[in-house]
């Protein structure tokens, strides 16, 4: 017994010293051997590793949830993200359905913020999963079914605003030899990439006639480079036993010099040459000098935008980057990024996958831009009954005396409000302050008292704006509005303030 107790004590010493040794050998140079740091010296990849070298030949993922094997060495995403292959094998469902009329609604309010910022194009380009483009090459039980979550989703928003990138490409695999896609890798390769970009010219063309794009030679392959597996043999623990092909293309060598700057702190991050970009969690800007169009560009976009960025950057002068989910996120920075950036185009580049997520974290923000003289005035409010405020000396002008302030407006001239564009309301504060919160409600016809339902908050600026009415949350659009009641609640700051009739109208 005692000697069976030794012999176990000795076999685990033994291995305790094995385990540092085989790392220490199997280190790829001498700058990752670490001998003061447990996790080098005890790390067990190399346990995985040799078992993934035992079941791959099988067909067998040693973490099936990252990871697919397919056929003839390609590799697929699993189901941990986003259910890529059960997504891709289901029918689309009423859920489905659902989702892409709610995206397309949202894409819709989106592109009217837009418009009313000066953004001349919007488009949403999706790029394919592999499983997608190479359906030959996935398992036979993970074959992708017609109509799935997918074309349900692209069937309800506008085609001229998403821009399926599918026929491009599984055109391009029939009339090339190369692969447009890395076989160890999730995404699609610069050639690919360089496809998918043709195709997202050709659509934004249509709509700026005027813009260049790279000539056909920028897309052929200059040469083709053996690297290391990609993410999905990373995965398996095989990188370096399966290997891969990157091609490389001509745009490459184009005279495009590239400067990549922090959006927010201003610092220099990069000069040189006009290298691929990872998508990045912070905002940048990549000013590129020899480009074809001196345009600005609001590029949110994800991994399958890293291919993509040197042709963006031949292309576009001044592209602000930054992944799309971050964006878009509650709280996040899109509206502040088209305000400051002032952008004449906004792209979205979204993995198939994501699709479905695109908008589900945010609603699209009310758009208020400045009155100008193109205003065309429909139908005038007038005061209807002023709660906890007190009247100035001069017209209009009012003092807050109590948490409830707010002015009760009723509206004549049915017609011109059914057709109105925007409201504009006129609030100056006497303080200066450059904005004030309001709560907008609003009384349809037939309905007896103001509710939540039909409410709003805005941070309005301060003076003569226009409130987009298309991009009010439930604003009944083609119905009756006959009152409005505009709820003033400044804490500390703009506690006086004049508050002119507001109007409903049209501006050009």
């Amino acid at each position: 017994m005692k000697r069976s107790v030794i012999v176990f004590l000795l076999s685990i010493l033994l291995v305790l010293f094995c385990i540092p040794a085989i790392n220490i050998i199997s280190a790829p140079d001498k700058s990752a051997i670490k001998l003061t740091q447990k996790s080098f010296l005890y790390n067990m990849d190399f346990v995985a590793s040799w078992t993934s070298k035992l079941l791959y030949p099988l067909g067998i993922s040693i973490d099936s949830k990252q990871v697919i094997i397919g056929k003839n060495d390609w590799l697929f995403l699993g189901d941990q993200y986003r259910k890529t292959i059960s997504n891709g094998r289901r029918p689309a469902t009423d859920a489905d359905v659902a989702i892409g009329k709610q995206i397309a609604t949202s894409t819709k309010n989106w592109n009217t913020f837009l418009e009313d910022k000066g953004v001349k194009i919007f488009r949403i380009m999706i790029g394919p999963d592999k499983g997608s483009i190479y359906p030959e090459q996935l398992p036979s039980w993970a074959k992708p079914v017609p109509f799935n979550p997918t074309d349900a989703l692209l069937a309800e928003v506008e085609p001229q605003r998403f821009i399926d990138l599918r026929p491009a490409l599984l055109a391009g695999k029939k009339n090339h030899a190369e692969d447009l896609y890395f076989k160890t890798d999730t995404h699609w390769n610069a050639f690919g990439a360089g496809i998918a970009f043709k195709a997202f010219a050709h659509e934004v063309g249509k709509a700026a006639p005027e813009l260049k794009w790279p000539s056909e030679e920028a897309y052929g392959i200059a040469r083709i480079k053996q690297i290391n597996g990609g993410d999905l043999a990373k995965f398996l623990r095989l990188s370096t036993s399966l290997p891969d092909k990157e091609p490389l293309l001509n745009a490459g060598n184009l005279p495009i010099k590239t400067t990549r700057i922090d959006y927010t702190t201003h610092q220099i991050l990069f000069e040189g040459g006009n290298p691929e970009v990872n998508a990045p969690k912070k905002p940048i800007i990549v000013k590129s000098e020899g480009a074809l169009n001196n345009k600005r560009v609001l590029w949110l976009r994800d991994s399958f935008g890293t291919s993509l960025a040197p042709l963006m950057a031949a292309t576009f002068s001044d592209v602000l980057q930054l992944h799309w989910s971050v964006a878009t996120e509650p709280g996040g920075d899109f509206a502040q990024l088209v305000e400051e950036w002032k952008p004449d185009y906004v792209f979205f580049t979204v993995v198939e996958r994501e699709a479905q997520t695109l908008w589900e974290s945010d609603l699209p923000v009310i758009s208020v831009i400045p009155k100008n003289e193109n205003f065309q005035i429909g139908s005038i409010g007038k005061p209807s009954k002023i709660n906890q405020l007190t009247t100035g000396p001069s017209a209009n002008e009012f003092e807050m005396k109590g948490d409830d302030a707010y002015v009760d407006f009723s509206f004549s001239s049915k017609d011109a409000r059914i057709s109105a564009q925007y409201l504009n309301i006129d609030l100056t504060c006497t303080d200066g302050s450059p904005t004030v919160p309001v709560q907008l409600f609003w009384m349809e016809n037939g309905q007896a008292y103001y509710d939540e339902a039909h409410s709003t908050r805005i941070l309005l600026r301060t003076g003569q704006s226009l409130i987009n009415l298309k991009t009010i949350p439930k604003w009944p659009q083609g119905d009756d509005i006959k009152r409005v009641r505009v709820d003033v609640e400044a804490l500390k700051n703009c506690t006086r303030f004049t508050l002119g009739n507001p109007s409903f109208g049209v501006q050009e």
